[in-house]
């Protein structure tokens, strides 16, 4: 075999690599952000609802009525402004705080603060559909009890660019930031 025609199968070999690579990675991303798992509600501890798009807080809301929770925790950037605990119809506190950083990141380090000073074992978190396997990781690591989510539908005009976004997110939560 000629050098010319090593080359060449090499090229056709990397090629065929890339493109397998590039159809594994689709479809692992498509698993996580499109077709996640999510969690029924059942009693816990309390309700957490992570900032962004989407109905997030008539949902955190709603599960706060049903009653699963005597707590309700909301990241400020996903709202306007606290809701007062009239609104669930219930007895229900209701903490409201901006995350540091203002990212999943800065929510989850404050769940897990909060869960190891008022003795939390369970949190239903309440995000879209798109973050829920980014939430459940970047969470993960930093709150050792059990972790349910309920998610909302973002808009299907959203979806390109959440898809885009949490794909970013996603690879930065697996590479730059592995901690809390």
């Amino acid at each position: 075999m000629t050098v010319d025609a090593r080359q060449r199968q090499i090229r056709r070999l990397a090629s065929r690599g890339a493109v397998l690579c590039t159809l594994v990675l689709f479809a692992m991303t498509v698993r996580t952000i499109l077709l996640p798992k999510i969690d029924q509600p059942s009693p816990v501890d309390a309700i957490f609802m992570l900032g962004g798009p989407g109905p997030r807080l008539t949902r955190t809301l709603e599960l706060a009525r049903s009653g699963i929770a005597p707590v309700v925790v909301i990241s400020m950037p996903g709202t306007w402004r606290c809701p007062d605990s009239s609104r669930t119809g219930r007895n229900v506190e209701i903490i409201c705080f901006w995350p540091d950083p203002m990212t999943t990141q800065g929510e989850a380090r404050e769940a897990g603060r909060l869960a190891r000073t008022r003795g939390w074992e369970s949190i239903m978190f309440v995000t879209d559909r798109s973050q829920d396997s980014r939430a459940r990781l970047r969470i993960g690591r930093c709150y050792d009890g059990e972790i349910l989510v309920s998610a909302v539908e973002p808009r299907l005009r959203d979806w390109p660019y959440l898809f885009a976004y949490q794909t970013a997110a996603t690879v930065k939560a697996h590479v730059l930031q592995r901690g809390c």
